[in-house]
């Protein structure tokens, strides 16, 4: 009995060896490509530093949260800080984009006026988007953007995020467009709970009168 295989079979078989031995290596190259490159950007990331722009319950440093009853008024504050609590903002802009986001969750802020730094131009609305731009450039460690006399609305106590951040590119003043954080601030409210449930008595008390 002749056991050989025909030659064009064996030719057949050995060019789709080969061929599945380069798939593999393509696969293996790619993968290790991705992996150098997630290494190089891991790396820059670590390495980078970004300013923070968004909200603070100071208007000179980064506070993080607030104290409120319902219906009362207080500021919150728009500013750009430096990249860390121990170091002060040392970029030069022109022209900063900023956004006030909405409260999370349950509960709405509202802004019944608005103080904005004079050194810069404004336009927008806070909710919207605002871009503040200066004809000079601002150089401050701490630049005050605005400041926002707020209310918060909710049907029950409780902590709320409100956040703020880029709306836009910056532009400092070597033309760059830094990368900016966002920045949020946590709301306590008290006042919402019993106010809710003492309408809800007198609303049944009402029925029986």
């Amino acid at each position: 009995m002749n056991n050989s295989r025909p030659v064009s079979r064996v030719k057949a078989r050995r060019v789709s060896d080969q061929k599945s031995a380069a798939s593999r290596q393509w696969l293996y190259l790619t993968v290790a490509a991705a992996a150098l490159l997630f290494l190089v950007l891991s790396v820059s990331s670590a390495k980078a530093q970004f300013p923070r722009l968004g909200l603070s319950t100071s208007p000179d440093h980064y506070e993080d949260s607030i104290d409120v009853e319902l219906g009362e008024i207080f500021e919150l504050y728009i500013c750009v800080f430096g990249v860390d609590e121990d170091t002060p903002l040392d970029q030069e802009f022109s022209s900063i984009a900023w956004v006030l986001h909405q409260v999370c969750c349950g509960a709405a802020l509202l802004v019944d006026e608005v103080d904005f730094n004079p050194n810069f131009q404004h336009e927008g609305l806070p909710t919207l988007g605002v871009i503040s731009s200066s004809e000079v450039c601002v150089d401050e460690p701490v630049i005050l953007l605005a400041t926002l006399h707020s209310t918060m609305i909710a049907d029950e106590d409780g902590p709320y995020l409100v956040a703020a951040g880029p709306y836009q590119e910056a532009v400092d003043c070597e033309g760059n467009n830094p990368i900016m954080m966002g920045m949020a601030i946590t709301v306590n409210l008290t006042g919402a709970t019993t106010s809710s449930e003492s309408a809800t008595w007198d609303t049944v008390k009402a029925v029986y009168r």
